[in-house]
């Protein structure tokens, strides 16, 4: 705002020069005419002058004006530019945010200035930073070992272990009678006993995977 207005200033003085050298026409001493014609040409020569430096002061004084207007316009416009933006939280920013506090809380909840009831040795705590409840659903923590398995993973040994599972039960029970055998002084098929095995195996590697599909793993 301070250039615009010395700028400003400067162009009103040229201005003004302008018009009083529009106004008041340069005066000499009067001298004695000899000639007439030389006379006359002397003062139309002068009079151009004066026309000439009143022409030349107003240009001036225009292009003042205008290089300054363009400048307090161009300013204005970087200043409103340059104005800070109300903040909105986004959904990127938002889940940073609760990524950066979760991994802060967790190392927090290790440490040995922390301390809760939950920390203490038995049944129901949770090791700090691996809850096994959050939000009412199970995390992948409370499968162990397991976690490191998709969902599909999961279910493909799920059907994988159900199956030779239910082979060795029928062939040991039922296809394969192996009591008969023993009863005949023979013994038992290991194969059969392994395989029957698999069948509670799979039931748990069942509920590892809705487990993980909850998760979205």
């Amino acid at each position: 705002m301070t250039r615009f207005t010395v700028a400003a200033g400067v162009a009103t003085m040229a201005a003004f020069a302008a018009g009083a050298a529009f106004v008041v026409a340069p005066t000499r001493p009067p001298t004695a005419p000899t000639v007439p014609l030389a006379s006359g040409v002397s003062g139309s020569t002068t009079q151009s002058a004066g026309w000439g430096l009143a022409a030349a002061g107003l240009a001036l004084g225009a292009h003042v004006g205008l290089a300054a207007a363009w400048r307090f316009r161009a300013a204005t416009a970087a200043r409103a530019e340059g104005a800070a933006k109300p903040y909105k939280e986004s959904p990127a920013d938002e889940r940073l945010f609760e990524q950066v506090y979760l991994q802060y809380t967790s190392e927090y909840m290790k440490g040995p200035m922390y301390w809760h009831p939950d920390k203490m040795q038995g049944f129901a705590p949770d090791y700090p930073g691996r809850p096994i409840v959050k939000n009412g659903k199970y995390t992948s923590n409370v499968i162990g070992n397991l976690k490191a398995f998709s969902s599909n993973e999961l279910a493909f040994l799920s059907m994988l272990f159900f199956g030779v599972g239910l082979y060795g039960n029928l062939q040991f029970n039922y296809y394969d009678t192996q009591w008969a055998k023993v009863d005949a002084g023979g013994y038992f098929n290991v194969s059969y006993i392994v395989e029957s095995l698999l069948l509670p195996i799979s039931f748990f590697m069942h509920i590892a995977c809705y487990i993980q599909k909850q998760n979205g793993k």
